[in-house]
């Protein structure tokens, strides 16, 4: 088994030492071991970074940390539930974010194409209903 230090582990997954003590503080990842010479060394083995990674990866995808202990409790499958859920999360949060692009996109359209001051708020007005009202 071999171990790295905490340095080394902060370099191969970019998770900050203070966020892996964080981890540690809420038990869900361990150094493998604890220098015990007096000096503050944690070390890990090869499944504590591969833990980290996914730990990681969870947290990319906006999984809260309190979630994440259920998440990777069992070693071989991750928690579906609370994956399908952050995922549905996800697809709605993209819907709304690619409707506010269109909109984004119509309305500086709208302002370059038209400079009648009259046309431009009748199509803002058509637009509002169509964008606001209908929903």
């Amino acid at each position: 088994m071999s171990l790295i230090t905490i340095r080394e582990v902060t370099e191969i997954t970019g998770i900050t030492v203070n966020a892996l003590r964080y981890y540690d503080s809420k038990g869900l990842l361990h150094p493998t071991l604890r220098n015990s010479e007096g000096r503050k060394e944690w070390l890990y083995d090869d499944d504590a970074v591969r833990r980290a990674k996914r730990i990681l990866l969870l947290r990319r995808i906006g999984i809260p940390v309190e979630s994440i202990a259920i998440v990777i409790k069992k070693v071989d499958k991750m928690d579906e539930d609370i994956l399908r859920s952050r995922l549905k999360e996800l697809r709605e949060e993209r819907e709304i974010l690619d409707e506010q692009i269109s909109l984004a996109g119509m309305l500086l359209l709208l302002d370059e194409l038209s400079s009648d001051a009259e046309v431009k708020e009748e199509l803002l007005d058509k637009m509002f209903e169509k964008t606001c009202l209908e929903k």
